[in-house]
């Protein structure tokens, strides 16, 4: 009985100190997250092909003078009337994404355009004389350069512009006098300007540009004698006799990518 009290007693002594040497580990501290940047989903890279539609709209310059020896007919600027007109085509294009966010890439289109200048200038007896400028169709040859946040793309253009371009001057039938014209057609020029893109789907571009063009000289002139040595002439031009004008169009584009 005395050898189990003292078992019981030693046991309940024993036992405090065995417990605190059980060590309970503590928990491992959580691994550091990593943030990862956000990754471009959409590419410009690749080629792509599409149509585009807009207007094209020129500049009101007074450009066409009228000039006479004869003071019947007197002197005087032009009236300009200078219309908007519709313009539309297509492109095709290449573009290679770099860097990320960098875009560098080359288009060409080409359209067909609804544009024209008239001048008239009318004399103090009833005589009406006449300039034209007719674009038949327009195209170009770009490089651009852009800045891509996903699918929005944001860039600049510039390059190469071609025309086809009609001159039309006319003098009415004054007795005694014999008139000559002589001039030239604009039809090389540049183009530059700027526009955004946004990628709708994997494949469908939808976008919007503006592009300032300028021709070149444009300028036509008519010179009329009588046997008195009486003249009357008249020079056509365009903005400092530089054809020129804007074009803001919508396009759609599909890229192979």
């Amino acid at each position: 009985m005395k050898r189990l009290a003292l078992l019981l007693a030693a046991t309940a002594i024993a036992t405090p100190s065995m417990a605190a040497d059980i060590l309970v580990p503590e928990p491992p501290a959580p691994a550091p997250m990593a943030i990862e940047p956000i990754a471009q989903t959409t590419t410009w890279s690749g080629l792509n092909l599409g149509v585009q539609a807009g207007v094209a709209f020129g500049n009101s310059d007074n450009g066409a003078n009228f000039n006479t020896s004869d003071p019947v007919f007197g002197t005087g600027v032009f009236d300009d009337d200078d219309n908007a007109g519709f313009i539309g085509g297509a492109h095709i294009g290449y573009d290679y994404q770099f860097q990320n966010n960098v875009v560098l890439g080359a288009v060409t289109d080409f359209n067909y355009i609804d544009a024209e200048t008239n001048r008239s200038y009318t004399t103090p007896g009833g005589a009406e004389f006449n300039a034209n400028s007719e674009i038949n169709y327009l195209g170009t040859v770009r490089a651009r350069l852009g800045y891509a946040m996903d699918n929005v793309l944001v860039y600049g253009s510039g390059g190469l512009a071609y025309a086809g371009v009609d001159n039309n001057i006319s003098a009415p039938s004054i007795a005694g006098y014999d008139f000559d014209s002589d001039g030239d057609d604009a039809d090389i020029g540049y183009s530059v300007g700027a526009g955004v893109d946004v990628m709708a789907t994997q494949n469908l571009s939808f976008g919007v540009e503006y592009l300032y063009t300028n021709l070149g000289s444009n300028e036509q002139t008519v010179t009329g004698t009588n046997g008195a040595g009486d003249t009357i002439s008249y020079t056509t031009d365009s903005n400092d006799e530089d054809l020129d004008f804007h074009t803001v169009w919508a396009k759609a584009s599909y890229h192979f990518n």
